[in-house]
């Protein structure tokens, strides 16, 4: 499902919205930066837009995108800060400052329920922590301390399954050891049609959500079928191979958030 549109690398975020329960995701490749006043002109993603440079801190600070400041004009996710309300009644509990909250991805789906968030905060010492909010599942707090020696934040959701397709949507954020990230769907096919009309029924292999050259926070966004029972696997690789792997799999539709 959607095999070539999801092989378009994602800049800065991407931002997936289901139009019912059955209708699927639309994946807007690139958020529209537009100055005030401006009729038309789209602006440069900004150049502090980078992945993590060590661990899980970043270059130019706290990464995320600020109400206020680069969503004043075009709010790319349809947000407010009521949309972050669950994530900041969490925060302080795990020692993050409400008020430094910035986004780093989200969706909504299906339409109607709570968001599926990622977003950055400061502690108390002005480190880094990755807040994750799974759609309607109670969100959780990654702080330095739970973070050494992981690769992955990861939210993943599994649709009710229509027309014979098992959809699981992913978004993560990824520490400065990942340079890609691959997402593997069980039984995924993809069909060549021949010059004699023939049909062809290839395995679809896996698929490329994040490479280190993309222009994200280090973030990855993916929407997948497959014929069979949720079954999917994601795989982070470095410099010098794989890091490690994250089996998704559900035995009925709901969201998770896992650490790897």
């Amino acid at each position: 499902m959607l095999p070539s549109l999801l092989q378009h690398r994602l800049a800065v975020a991407i931002v997936a919205f289901a139009v019912s329960a059955t209708a699927g995701v639309f994946l807007f490749a690139r958020p529209q930066y537009r100055p005030p006043g401006s009729s038309g002109e789209v602006l440069s993603i900004p150049s502090y837009v980078t992945p993590a440079a060590r661990g899980w801190t970043w270059p130019h600070g706290l990464p995320g995108f600020r109400f206020g400041d680069d969503m004043r004009v075009g709010n790319i996710f349809g947000l407010d800060w009521a949309a972050l309300s669950a994530l900041r009644i969490a925060a302080p509990p795990s020692g993050v400052d409400p008020q430094s909250l910035r986004v780093l991805g989200a969706a909504r789906i299906p339409p109607n329920t709570r968001s599926t968030l990622l977003v950055a905060g400061r502690d108390v010492r002005g480190r880094t922590c990755i807040g994750a909010q799974p759609g309607p599942a109670v969100p959780r707090y990654f702080c330095p301390e739970q973070l050494a020696g992981h690769v992955a934040v990861v939210n993943a959701t599994a649709q009710v399954p229509y027309g014979g397709n098992w959809s699981i949507y992913v978004n993560g954020v990824v520490s400065a050891a990942v340079t890609r990230v691959d997402l593997a769907t069980a039984a995924t096919t993809w069909i060549e049609m021949r010059k004699n009309g023939r049909r062809v029924v290839h395995p679809a292999g896996p698929e490329v959500t994040f490479r280190r050259s993309d222009r994200t926070w280090g973030t990855f966004t993916s929407f997948r079928s497959q014929p069979v029972p949720w079954n999917a696997r994601l795989d982070f690789y470095g410099a010098h191979g794989k890091l490690a792997s994250l089996p998704l799999r559900f035995t009925k539709p709901g969201s998770k958030v896992y650490v790897r």
